[in-house]
């Protein structure tokens, strides 16, 4: 739980997307984007992405630049969805694979682990 430790450089350096869905409002990561796993596949075919330009879209409404060169952490429930966060931005045009990083221990280790700051959505 190195993110835990390190919180102060993540709210200026690093971009933390979370792709978990409503239950991101009830807590997440201090700094946490989210980018729910729904809004990258189409909806009528789950295991299929949406265009390259919809998926542009999506990031630039949550207001992240796919191929900024600042660190991308991404996190989710359980460390399944967060794939199609890190393939959503390879399709986008992200190809820093060093400065894209997976914490897949996502909410179900962060959120248990009781010293980790947790937010909800009215509190950002």
């Amino acid at each position: 739980l190195d993110v835990v430790q390190e919180e102060e450089s993540i709210h200026t350096s690093e971009i933390i997307l979370d792709a978990r869905g409503s239950t991101f409002a009830k807590a997440h990561m201090p700094g946490a984007i989210n980018i729910p796993y729904r809004s990258l596949v189409t909806d009528e075919d789950l295991l299929k992405f949406r265009p390259r330009a919809e998926l542009q879209q999506v990031f630039r409404d949550a207001g992240v630049d796919p191929v900024t060169d600042r660190k991308v952490i991404l996190t989710c429930g359980s460390g399944v969805s967060v794939c199609l966060l890190w393939m959503s931005l390879e399709e986008c045009g992200r190809n820093n694979t060093e400065g894209t990083l997976v914490y897949d221990g996502s909410w179900s280790e962060y959120g248990a682990y009781e010293p980790a700051p947790k937010v909800s959505s009215s509190e950002d």
